[in-house]
């Protein structure tokens, strides 16, 4: 590409944005408590552990993190930029807030147990207005870590947990279930149906059960079933001041460069986390 078409390009990428952000800041709306919920956390404790997954390369374990969160206090130190206050919905964000590494992370090989550096931390609780759940996401500065074929890469690392209200939670567990239940009705229906078919050799019969084996389907996708499989609603979940509730499960996942600044995320494995006993970190 020249460079003449190369300045053509970003040019329009810089005025697309400055168009496109009013718009995405009218429609995008933040939560009205998103504030109110990152400073309840201003001595939150988490013990965080990563499960890095190299697929057939294999995978380690990094555990005993320890964190405390300072919900009240701006992280105004040199932190990685977070996806929330410095991505292209910023207005969804609670900004940077400060973080304590109580206890560094570690994985063990044949030689030991090794520490895992992560530095620079900072959180940010992002949530859209009338959305059921929104996120917590801690971003670290992190030193390489190899196991065998598994890399942890140097550079920005982040973890994020879905967050949940009490009320929003309760929702949502209560429709996973109803669409379970309307889903699990259609599976039975569709097997019993299909079997119909089979048993008989009245062209006309086969054709009324295959429509109703066709129906049943249709129920099963439109009832939502297979959207609520993939939200971690049956999990524990760690009780976060506010009325929140922390899913127990999340990601991890770092960022690459791009052409024209755009961000690619690249998952490196799944967080698991559980409340913190602040005694555990007394010396």
């Amino acid at each position: 590409m020249k460079l003449a078409s190369i300045a053509i390009v970003l040019s329009s990428a810089t005025q697309a944005e400055s168009f496109s952000n009013p718009i995405l800041t009218l429609i995008n709306k933040v939560n009205p408590s998103i504030n109110e919920y990152a400073q309840a956390q201003e001595s939150a404790l988490l013990n965080i552990r990563l499960d890095i997954d190299s697929g057939s390369s294999g995978r380690f374990g990094i555990s005993g993190l320890a964190l405390e969160l300072h919900g009240d206090q701006d992280a105004d130190y040199p932190h990685p930029n977070l996806p929330g206050a410095q991505g292209p919905n910023p207005q969804l964000s609670s900004g940077a807030k400060s973080l304590t590494v109580l206890r560094q992370g570690s994985h063990i090989d044949m030689m030991g147990a090794n520490t895992v550096p992560f530095s620079n931390g900072a959180f940010e609780m992002i949530w859209r207005r009338n959305a059921s759940a929104g996120a917590l996401i801690l971003g670290f500065d992190a030193g390489e870590v190899r196991r065998n074929k598994v890399t942890l890469p140097m550079g920005k690392v982040y973890i994020t947990f879905p967050v949940w209200t009490t009320e929003t939670l309760q929702d949502l567990r209560g429709r996973k279930a109803v669409a379970e239940k309307t889903a699990m009705e259609a599976y039975d229906r569709q097997k019993e149906e299909m079997a119909k078919m089979q048993q008989t050799n009245n062209l006309l019969a086969k054709a009324m059960h295959f429509r109703n084996c066709c129906k049943a389907a249709e129920d099963i996708d439109y009832s939502g079933y297979r959207s609520y499989q993939v939200m971690n609603l049956d999990v524990d979940t760690v009780p976060l001041e506010g009325d929140l509730h922390l899913c127990s499960l999340g990601t991890v996942w770092t960022k690459k460069d791009g052409m024209f600044g755009a961000n690619e995320q690249i998952l490196l494995g799944t967080a698991s986390v559980a409340p913190g006993k602040r005694k555990e970190h007394c010396v």
